[in-house]
């Protein structure tokens, strides 16, 4: 029988709420003087690095991973103005061996990237567009939630921010859930039922195209979230099950209970910043942005999703 948490969470590490905003000092780092004087010496090789170069950055990087990714609240965002005198390149080959050490880069797409541009081209959700592809806003979400084995970690390059608008939201699960215990507590179980999620055609000939798989899980005493209403949407269009109407209630509850303000973490990204989040429990979004004309202005992340081998798992 699956397991439901049946009780409020108190620990403001796992639940915690938008006054965390005016609390950067439990999210934001920088790298060591000493860290920064040893990627400058290497600077001229840092394509060729790895973790094993670089012991300082590593040994900093996991603690950084141990205390606010495993043991804090979820995410950290290393603060861009400590690699100001580097150029875009250099810090794009600093963002890659960060994220090595945090695990393996997963492929995200059928053209086989392990790293990802985040940007508008042009394209709408309402159209078929992928939220990456758009400058829409909304859409809290975690990554991957088609894939039965979620990437563990999320991680973002902020190479230009927007004209206007695009401010990165973050959410945790535990305070979703505790909302819902404390208000509807009637609808808790269905976010346990399993969903059709829709894999977006990426499935081999003989596999199911939707992922069956619940929004909510509770195993090891760990909380799980998996989220992204237009692949639920989908999913359950793809396999003719249309929504019973206690589901339809259920995620229409969940949609606005996610757009609280005093839900959400606000954080607008600036060039150089690095942000890594948990996507078991850390669920993301934006607002909509206004981006600039010049297309070397234009708001870009470049995304990596790493698979952890000693994360945590949650038992089968």
């Amino acid at each position: 029988m699956k397991k439901t948490l049946n009780r409020i969470i108190a620990d403001s590490s796992l639940a915690w709420n938008n006054t965390l905003t005016n609390q950067k000092e439990k999210f934001v780092v920088e790298l060591s003087p000493e860290i920064i004087d040893d990627l400058i010496k290497k600077r001229d090789n840092l394509t060729n690095l790895n973790e094993n170069d670089l012991p300082l950055l590593t040994n900093n990087i996991l603690e950084f991973k141990k205390k606010m990714l495993l043991d804090g609240i979820g995410l950290f965002i290393i603060d861009g103005v400590c690699t100001k005198n580097f150029s875009q390149k250099e810090k794009i080959s600093i963002y890659t061996i960060i994220v090595k050490i945090l695990g393996e880069l997963l492929i995200q797409n059928i053209r086989q990237e392990k790293i990802v541009e985040i940007k508008d081209i042009g394209k709408s959700m309402k159209t078929g567009g992928r939220y990456h592809e758009t400058k829409e806003g909304g859409s809290h979400h975690t990554d991957s939630p088609q894939w039965k084995d979620v990437p563990d970690y999320l991680s973002m390059l902020c190479v230009n921010n927007a004209k206007n608008g695009g401010t990165n939201l973050f959410l945790s699960a535990y305070t979703i859930h505790n909302k819902i215990f404390q208000e509807r507590k009637d609808l808790l179980p269905t976010f346990y039922e399993q969903f059709h999620f829709d894999k977006r055609g990426e499935f081999k000939d003989g596999e199911s195209p939707t992922v069956f798989e619940p929004i909510f899980e509770f195993k090891n005493e760990r909380l799980s979230f998996r989220y992204l209403r237009n692949y639920i949407d989908a999913g359950h269009d793809i396999q003719n099950q249309p929504l019973s109407k206690s589901q339809k209630d259920a995620l229409f509850y969940l949609d606005n209970l996610m757009r609280r303000e005093d839900m959400i973490l606000r954080y607008d990204l600036k060039p150089g910043d690095m942000i890594f989040s948990d996507n078991h429990w850390i669920v993301h979004g934006r607002t909509s942005f206004e981006d600039y004309d010049d297309q070397n202005l234009k708001r870009m992340m470049l995304r990596t999703w790493i698979k952890d081998k000693t994360y945590r798992k949650l038992e089968l």
